[in-house]
């Protein structure tokens, strides 16, 4: 029974961990044993969105059935405590975080929302590094995490700063409005920076996967785009951080880059109609090619990618959705399926085995919304709204995927 507790709860239900209460002692576990029964046979806890069937992937929290028969009979037992002779050798929590923290870099001055209920800012942090580097691990710490919604990451490199350093001189207070993600408004494209990260609601700072890293050159800035939502917590100053590992080489240089349906967010033409109860949208597109254009052909088109974790996102009517590799008519990959969408648990999910993408394959992403009134698996009833579409909001939807990634 502990080994289970240590390795599958521990990591969160500890001091100063993302969960409410710790699960360290054996006085807390006892404690919280009906709950902790309750939790597991509904498969809520430990939160592991990802399907079982689409693919295996690391630092995965989800207890196996005679893990959870171990746990309700050991509650049904009354609890009861071991043989201390007998307890195995402490075992330290599985971790997804950071090994290490080279850098931290933080917000120049607190800042407080003035857009109510959803307003997207933007920050510029100094790059202090004076040699190429790679960041090889990323956290970020909110600091108010009743009001951060969610954090974006970019890297610009000295050529494309200008559009962002005038954005952010024109904008009084700190920071500037970007309500379209990292990005200075009405910046021209071909300046715009480099995806490289971000945090959303359980996701957990962590090392990125072994040997590879995104490069940032000497007199870089990042930006990271902060979404506030003060629908149910009222403005209050926000300094949020960023927490880097790095490294002077990699043995793969990785890059990190969304995938959705241009015409979903340019033209919002991914309608959600008041009271569909299964409304649902697919796109599916080259995958090359669609990688070399948001990169900036920093991934060329014509050489395979490997994909090491796949993210993905939507807001609170989502209910399930998928990620696919389309190897032609019959044959396909599974990167990432959710088949019970919880908004509160999202994040990167990092392959034990890389998927190799071959120029020619397709990826495929399908997206499903409850928008004629529903209870979430996550919370409280939702009830039917007016028809929905693509938006920043978080009363608004999206269907979207983020690829960590490295080429040949």
């Amino acid at each position: 029974m502990k080994p289970v507790i240590d390795t599958k709860c521990a990591g969160c239900h500890q001091d100063g961990g993302i969960a409410p209460f710790p699960l360290t002692t054996t006085e807390q576990v006892q404690g919280m044993k009906n709950a902790i029964l309750h939790s597991v046979c509904e498969r809520s806890m430990p939160p592991w969105p990802a399907h079982r069937d689409c693919n295996q992937y690391n630092h995965d929290r989800s207890l196996s059935d005679e893990q959870i028969a171990l746990i309700r009979d050991w509650v049904r037992a009354g609890a009861p405590l071991g043989n201390e002779s007998d307890a195995p050798a402490e075992t330290p929590p599985a971790s997804a975080q950071l090994s290490r923290v080279d850098l931290e870099l933080a917000m120049s001055e607190p800042y407080t929302p003035q857009v109510h209920p959803d307003e997207y800012r933007c920050f510029m942090l100094d790059w202090p590094e004076t040699e190429e580097k790679f960041i090889t691990g990323i956290g970020v710490r909110p600091g108010k995490t009743d009001i951060v919604h969610h954090v974006l990451l970019a890297a610009v490199p000295p050529e494309n700063l200008s559009a962002y350093l005038q954005a952010d001189e024109a904008d009084p207070g700190p920071g500037f409005s970007c309500p379209g993600g990292p990005n200075p408004p009405n910046g021209p494209l071909d300046s715009r920076g480099v995806m490289i990260g971000g945090w959303v609601p359980g996701g957990e700072g962590r090392d990125l996967p072994a040997g590879t890293g995104i490069r940032i050159q000497p007199g870089s800035k990042l930006v990271m785009q902060l979404h506030y939502n003060t629908s149910s917590a009222p403005p209050a100053p926000d300094l949020s951080r960023l927490l880097l590992k790095l490294d002077g080489s990699v043995e793969h240089e990785a890059f990190f880059f969304p995938f959705t349906n241009p015409e979903w967010v340019r033209d919002r033409k991914m309608p959600i109609p008041k009271g569909e109860s299964d409304a649902f949208h697919i796109w599916r597109y080259n995958a090359l090619d669609f990688a070399s254009r948001v990169s900036k052909k920093q991934i060329r088109d014509t050489a395979p990618i490997s994909v090491y974790g796949a993210q993905l996102h939507m807001h609170q009517r989502g209910t399930r959705t998928a990620l696919t590799v389309e190897k032609g008519d019959k044959e396909k990959a599974c990167l990432l399926e959710i088949p019970e969408w919880n908004f509160h648990w999202q994040g990167v999910n990092f392959l034990q085995q890389p998927v190799r993408i071959s120029p020619g394959d397709d990826l495929r992403i399908e997206c499903h919304w409850n928008n004629a009134g529903f209870t979430p698996h996550h919370g409280a009833p939702l009830p039917a709204v007016s028809d929905l579409n693509w938006g920043e909001g978080t009363n608004d939807e999206m269907c979207v995927a983020f690829l960590y990634v490295t080429q040949e």
